[in-house]
């Protein structure tokens, strides 16, 4: 018997999606949705409000969306994913003005996201079972909560919010999620929670009785180059090898001018700080006019950044370990009930130009009616294998909701 009833709808029109998913989930405990930017956000939200009902809704604009319910990735329309069952107990909420205050923003949204989450005698009980039941390894994969964040990704005040988050909420809760985009036609974004907002993040807490993993990847092994960052702050590279950023980058990646090409084909990783030391993607945004770099994420001073490269063979196992991860992550479920991804905007281009399909890997790995929903990102958030949770480029992020119970 399923213990998760999931619904996919994807279509240019929102109350179509939204109908096609209510079919299989007449009263869903959220509704997750990704909308194109050029699509009217107020106008979409209200249409998926109208099917759904008093439904929770989470979600935000897009730089192109994908899912399950349709072949291949898309621009310019609306996908909704449904989720239904008695184990699963939803908290949605908002924190404004991450421009200027990522930290208010971070305890606002984490704040309400908590006082909306009601308590499941359910799946507390179920806890307590699961743990009084299962060897100590098993146990231990048990989520008591997973957090989706899904931050405005056009200010840039992704790690500060994420420090502040943390701060909230300890370690234990898991972190996933991507920064909402757009087509590039704007610098703003929106996002969606119980409302359209912009220059917010949103966060829906879950608190489940079913099986729940999430994992990261990315299509980049190390290469040959690579450099020290001499001087930093934030997001900006002024030295690297105690040279001018721009010039040191130059000789790095072989180029004798920096163009958003470049920066999109070239990007760096830097290590983990955890046991594993795996590598996580950071992406050059633009060159200032000091000789400076901008990233699309935080680089430490003192860090090493490590020229990256990625050939098909090689994105195509990364994913598929990617998926593998989140699903030894939430305990192994034989039956998967739905699976979210945050893709990064750069990644899909690698992929577009590589021919990779990432439905088709996961009808592989998973199975061919497995529901999926997932939008190309300005960002994605979530936790290395050795448990370093933060903001990557050039990568995807995955949660996986097992159709099992924790104590099964």
């Amino acid at each position: 018997m399923d213990v998760l009833k999931v619904g996919i709808g994807h279509s240019r029109n929102a109350k179509e999606a939204a109908e096609t998913a209510m079919r299989a989930t007449p009263s869903p405990e959220l509704a997750i949705v990704f909308s194109a930017y050029g699509l009217d956000p107020h106008t979409a939200y209200a249409d998926v409000r109208e099917i759904v009902g008093k439904t929770p809704i989470v979600g935000g604009t897009t730089c192109g969306e994908f899912s399950s319910a349709i072949s291949g990735p898309q621009t310019g329309t609306i996908a909704v994913m449904t989720l239904q069952s008695s184990y699963l107990s939803v908290g949605v909420g908002i924190g404004e003005n991450l421009s200027t205050d990522p930290k208010g923003c971070a305890q606002q949204a984490i704040g309400s996201a908590y006082q909306a989450l009601k308590s499941n005698p359910t799946v507390m009980s179920l806890m307590l079972i699961a743990l009084g039941k299962k060897k100590a390894a098993d146990a231990s994969r048990i989520k008591p909560f997973v957090n989706i964040i899904l931050p405005d990704g056009s200010t840039g005040q992704e790690e500060p919010f994420m420090r502040a988050l943390i701060e909230e909420t300890g370690t234990v809760a898991q972190l996933v999620g991507g920064s909402t985009g757009n087509d590039f036609s704007s610098g703003t974004t929106y996002q969606f929670a119980n409302g359209v907002f912009q220059n917010a993040a949103a966060v829906t807490t879950i608190s489940s009785g079913l099986k729940m993993g999430t994992a990261m990847g990315h299509p980049y092994y190390p290469g040959s180059k690579g450099a020290v960052v001499t001087r930093s702050r934030g997001r900006v590279v002024y030295e690297l090898n105690h040279r001018p950023a721009a010039e040191e980058m130059k000789a790095i990646v072989g180029a004798t001018e920096l163009t958003d090409e470049i920066f999109a084909k070239n990007p760096f990783g830097i290590k983990s700080s955890d046991v594993f030391s795996e590598y996580t993607i950071k992406s050059v945004a633009k060159t200032d006019a000091d000789g400076s770099l901008t990233f699309f994420a935080e680089i430490p001073e003192g860090a090493y950044l490590r020229h990256m490269q990625s050939d098909r063979d090689y994105a195509i196992a990364s994913f598929k370990k990617t998926l593998q991860r989140a699903i030894t992550d939430a305990g192994s479920p034989k039956k998967i009930g739905a699976v979210v991804i945050f893709n990064c905007i750069l990644r899909h281009l690698l992929k577009c130009s590589m021919e990779v399909d990432d439905l088709a890997i996961i009808r592989e790995v998973l199975a061919e009616d497995v529901p999926v929903i997932g939008f190309n990102a300005f960002g994605e958030q979530g936790m290395t294998l050795g448990g370093a949770i933060g903001h990557y480029n050039q990568t995807a992020t995955v949660l996986v909701i097992g159709n099992e119970l924790i104590s099964q």
